[in-house]
This record gives C-alpha cells, structure tokens and sequence, in this order.
C-alpha cells in the first residue's frame, strides 16, 4: 500500500453524543449518580450539560411546586370561608330557634299574671257592686296587681337581655346567671311537671360572656324537657350543681330522661345531628353550646349516667 509521505494525514473525527439528549430521559437519582461520576471526569462539558438538565428539571419541579401552594392556598382559603359562612348560619339557626323557644317561655310566663289580673279586675267589680270595696281593699288588690306586673316586667328583661348582643368578658356568678335562666323557663318547666333542682349553694365566678353561657344552659335544659315529652317519662327531673376544685371550674347537668342513644352519642355535637324524631329537632343547639364552651376556655362533654344523661362544662383557671 503506497503512502503519500506529501499528503495530510487522514484524521478521524470521533463525534461525541448529545449530553442534553441522552440525560433528559434519566430519572433524578440516575441524573444525581451521573452528577456524581462526572464530576471526576475531564470532560466538564458533560458536568455542565448534566448540571443544566438537572437545573432545569429542578425549575420545574419548582413551578409544578409554586402552582400546587397556590391552589392549595386558595382552597384552604376557600374551605375557612365557607366554614366561616357555616358557623355564621348555624349560630343564626341556633338563635332564631331559641328565640322561638323563648317566646314560648315568655307567654307561658305571661299567662298566669295576666290570668291574675283578670280576675282580680272581674272580682273588684262584683265586689264593688257587693259594696265591700274600701281603702284597705283597693291597697290589697293595687299590691297583688303590682306584683303581678312586676313578674311580667322581671320576665321581659330577662328575655331582652338574653338576646342583647354583648361581646364583653367579665366574671360574672354561675348561680346568679342559672337563677336569671330559670326565671325564664320557670312556668313551661311547671307546666312539663319537670322540677330543676339546683344542689349548689355557694356561688362561683366563671369569665365569660354571660349571655353565651345562658345559652349553653338553656340548650341543655330544652333538649332534656323535649327527651322527657318525646319518652313521656312520668318522674321528671334535672339536677344541677358546680364547682370550683383542682385549678377548674365544672358545671354538671343531669337528668333522668333516658340518655343518649349509644348510636348517636359520639356525635352529639356536631351540627345537624339529633335524637328527635319527626324532623323535630335541627342538631344545631348542642353544637353551638359546644362552641360556646370553647370560647369560654372549656370543654362541653356528655355521658350516659343511671336512667339519663349527665352534661358536664369544665373550664380550667
């Protein structure tokens, strides 16, 4: 084979692979493994090349990252308002519902002075006719008529009270603000032949919103009175005592109406469960008393005790 001593020697071109094609396909361990490997490798394009599609992937990743933050952002926020929206309603439906209940104790409270009155006008006028109407009479008959109305009054002011809004904290007394309750119920109570017996005598303070824990109370009461009609249960009664002992402040309320089905039990304060029947009941009263209990600090808890139910409040100091 002759050789042209004069020619350029022949030189072959060894064409090197695409990096950025070959390594876009591995996935980011292998990418991290060839990182590695080319780091001792004199040819630093390949580090660079390697770098970049890593860099690149990295980027990536992190928009994909960025963009799922932002949706998740906007959906929590969503879900806070939309939770938001529902405790406002519940708290509307809560209120609207012991309104009427209220009202129902306000006319029943109403009832027997009003009654009273009456017949006591009817008896001034036939006695007046009789002619045995003198000074000491009219002082008698004006005392009784005064203390009817004032009853009436009593009940009016509790009743507005109750629904005042009122965001102030304050302490106030458990057995003070349980007696202004009764006031309200004393007369439907009667009416249930369902006797409320306070064991408590000493009076305890608790730092709140007074009229919220009005409304824990009341709650409470209502659904036992409505247990009480719904098994018609003959002996009616509902016990109430608290406390103060080992840094916490515990209200209890029991009584003998059933308990709670076991099925249910568990679930009793979450909104729109109940035990009535019939559609009769919202699931909305506990649910709020509940919340009340943590805006108190507390916590609302309830179990099966002998023949009924025992709720307890306990509020740390």
């Amino acid at each position: 084979m002759n050789v042209n001593p004069f020619g350029k020697p022949t030189v072959k071109i060894k064409r090197r692979k695409n990096p950025m094609g070959e390594y876009a396909h591995l996935s980011t361990p292998e990418l991290l493994e060839a990182v590695k490997k080319s780091a001792h490798s004199p040819h630093r394009a390949d580090l660079d090349m390697l770098l970049s599609v890593f860099l690149e992937r990295y980027d990536a990743r992190q928009k994909e990252l960025d963009t799922l933050n932002k949706e998740l952002e906007e959906r929590i926020a969503q879900e806070v308002r939309a939770a938001k929206a529902n405790h406002k309603r519940y708290e509307q439906q809560a209120k609207m519902a012991a309104m009427g209940e209220m009202m129902d104790a306000v006319a029943h409270q109403w009832k027997q002075p009003l009654n009273a009155i009456s017949m006591m006008s009817d008896i001034l006028v036939s006695d007046f006719s009789s002619g045995i109407v003198d000074e000491a009479y009219i002082e008698e008959l004006s005392q009784d008529t005064q203390a009817q109305i004032e009853h009436m009054v009593t009940t009016l002011s509790e009743f507005r009270n109750f629904f005042r809004p009122k965001e102030t904290r304050e302490s106030f007394g458990i057995k003070r603000s349980l007696s202004s309750v009764l006031i309200l119920i004393n007369d439907e109570f009667i009416k249930n032949n369902i006797n409320i017996h306070i064991e408590s005598d000493k009076e305890v303070l608790i730092y709140g919103i007074e009229n919220e824990f009005k409304h824990l109370v009341l709650n409470i009461l209502n659904n036992a009175k409505d247990a009480f009609n719904e098994r018609e249960i003959k002996e009616r009664d509902i016990f109430i005592n608290f406390e103060q002992a080992n840094e916490c402040i515990k209200l209890q309320i029991r009584d003998n109406a059933g308990g709670i089905p076991t099925s249910v039990i568990d679930r009793i304060f979450q909104p729109e469960v109940t035990t009535k029947t019939n559609g009769q009941g919202t699931g909305i009263g506990l649910y709020m008393s509940t919340q009340i209990a943590n805006k108190l600090g507390g916590e609302l808890s309830v179990k099966n005790v002998q023949n009924g139910a025992a709720f307890t409040l306990k509020v740390p100091l």
